[in-house]
């Protein structure tokens, strides 16, 4: 007796059912190969990071560095004594809280304790550049005189340099 595959619906859902499995065997094995680790070339893909972004907040209208600030800049100077050469940003910011040329120097005055407490910890100082922007840049949305901790700190990054 002759089976045709097109007479007979259980021969034809046992083909398919084959031809299914191995398809997804295959995409299975596929998927389990691990892909290559990405490769990071400072002379054609632009610096890589290495110690990322930090934040150090500061109390209202002080340019005093708490124990987490502390803490932060230690990070730091353990990145770049770490990780080779390295440049860091310190850019200091206030909330709204005062007035506009206040404000101002009050976030220089904390952009320079975070650059003292960095050299003090041993990053050099000629790989840091200090600025700052008093209450220009709000991080965090408050409306005018309202207290926000998040707008008063300072950013610190660190971004290897190629060698």
């Amino acid at each position: 007796m002759e089976v045709n595959m097109a007479q007979s619906p259980r021969a034809l859902t046992l083909a398919v059912a084959i031809l299914s499995l191995s398809f997804v065997a295959g995409c299975a094995q596929q998927a389990t190969v691990p892909a290559p680790p990405p490769t990071h070339d400072a002379a054609t893909g632009g610096p890589e990071l290495a110690g990322v972004w930090y934040q150090i907040y500061f109390d209202t209208g002080s340019s005093a560095i708490n124990a987490r600030g502390q803490m932060i800049v230690n990070r730091v100077a353990y990145v770049i004594a770490n990780g080779g050469p390295a440049r860091v940003t310190v850019i200091g910011r206030t909330d709204r809280v005062g007035a506009a040329p206040d404000n101002l120097a009050l976030s220089a005055r904390r952009a320079n304790a975070v650059r003292d407490a960095l050299v003090a910890a041993g990053v050099p100082a000629a790989a840091i550049d200090t600025s700052w922007i008093g209450q220009g840049v709000q991080t965090a949305a408050a409306a005018d005189e309202a207290v926000n901790p998040r707008n008063r700190a300072v950013d610190v990054t660190v971004v290897k340099q190629s060698r």
